[in-house]
């Protein structure tokens, strides 16, 4: 037998998870999967540190109780991102957990599933080989036109940190008011130390 945790998750209070839960208890009943605990999460997809599902996911790795799956109502609930989707489900497959989305029809608990976020996982590793690409491609566009890559160099006046220092100003208020970290001051000065 089956037995799974149900995820649900709403992105504002105003939505109703109640919904989802009914949609998950109904589904695990009909399927007769023993339904052991529900997470639920008020929070958009994109943050994937949402608080019941990191504790889902922390639970799952020690797995006290001998889960096999996780049940969503739709796969947006686990998350925004296909690349996070696919993460997850391979995560959960490394810990021999199926994912069930009721409304997609998906369930990776079945070999036809599986298969299913197969292809979804090279697809994935398709789109980000192009966004790579894309990058590298548009990067040596902007070079070849002359335009300088990383970090415009922050100008600091020296003289003026030290000055400042003589008067006994401390390293971290002279960053703070030049708006840099506190080694930039350390490196101005060596670099000055060096000349």
């Amino acid at each position: 037998m089956i037995k799974a945790y149900g995820y649900a998750r709403i992105s504002t209070p105003g939505q109703d998870l109640n919904l989802q839960i009914k949609q998950i208890k109904e589904y695990a009943k009909f399927r007769e999967i023993e339904l052991v605990g529900l997470f639920q999460d008020t929070a958009s997809g994109k943050d994937i540190n949402r608080t019941d599902f990191q504790k889902m996911i922390k639970t799952l790795e020690s797995n006290p109780q001998g889960v096999n799956a996780v049940i969503i109502t739709k796969l947006d609930r686990m998350g925004r991102s296909l690349l996070d989707l696919i993460n997850t489900t391979r995560w959960l497959e490394s810990q021999q957990i199926g994912l069930i989305s009721i409304t997609n029809s998906i369930d990776t608990t079945t070999k036809e599933g599986r298969l299913f976020f197969y292809i979804m996982g090279a697809l994935g590793e398709y789109e980000r080989e192009l966004i790579m690409e894309r990058t590298q491609l548009g990067r040596l566009e902007a070079i070849k036109a002359g335009k300088k890559m990383g970090r415009p160099e922050i100008k600091i006046n020296v003289d003026e940190i030290k000055r400042l220092l003589a008067e006994g100003v401390p390293k971290s208020a002279i960053a703070r008011k030049f708006g840099v970290h506190r080694t930039t001051i350390y490196e101005k000065l060596n670099g000055a130390n060096e000349i």
